[in-house]
């Protein structure tokens, strides 16, 4: 009988303490691990349980690095569009290239290129402009219209100042921008939620 009333005490004690921590401190046993509210915080947004002080410093260290190693992220506030038929040249910025060098060099691969409806537009970007920075190379588009066109200069490319200019595929290009992209906006989102701030467009 006394077996059987020390059996009801425990458990009664037991579904008391259920859902409250601090209960079993008060029962003279320590059942669970109490989380600190950071901890709890942490865990609430799906990261590992650790320190929010050390993760804070683990991600803006992957930042930082990031920043270094490539500081010359181009932003895109959309995707870029598909644009199979335009093809581009890289070049330095001193060498200073003019656009009726670049269409004479493709007149010399395609003669009447331009006249013929073969090569529709050549546009020229600058692309420390758009990054805002310094180091970048040109780039040089230039959109044809149609994919045998296309083929032929990615084949033979073209020759500006007795340099022999290969041309890619400009989407090969903004596909590869756009992951930098991707990947830096993922790093700094990161960033901003472990400093507890919303995230915002980067400037």
């Amino acid at each position: 009988m006394r077996t059987e009333r020390m059996q009801q005490e425990v458990e009664t004690l037991c579904s008391s303490t259920v859902g409250n921590p601090s209960m079993y401190r008060e029962a003279g046993a320590l059942l669970v691990d109490r989380e600190t509210p950071e901890e709890m915080q942490v865990r609430g947004l799906g990261r590992p349980v650790k320190s929010s002080k050390q993760y804070l410093r683990q991600v803006i260290a992957e930042y930082e690095a990031l920043d270094r190693e490539l500081p010359c992220i181009r932003k895109f506030p959309i995707p870029p569009a598909a644009q199979p038929l335009c093809l581009c040249m890289e070049t330095s910025p001193e060498e200073d290239l003019t656009h009726l060098e670049v269409l004479e060099a493709l007149e010399a691969e395609l003669p009447g290129a331009m006249e013929g409806g073969r090569v529709s537009n050549i546009r020229f970007e600058n692309m420390n402009v758009i990054c805002g920075t310094a180091g970048r190379r040109d780039r040089w588009l230039i959109t044809v219209t149609d994919f045998q066109t296309r083929s032929r200069l990615l084949r033979s490319g073209i020759c500006l100042r007795g340099v022999a200019r290969p041309l890619v595929r400009h989407d090969e290009l903004l596909l590869a921008d756009y992951r930098l992209h991707l990947r830096r906006s993922l790093v700094r989102q990161r960033m901003l939620e472990a400093l507890g701030a919303e995230p915002t467009e980067e400037d």
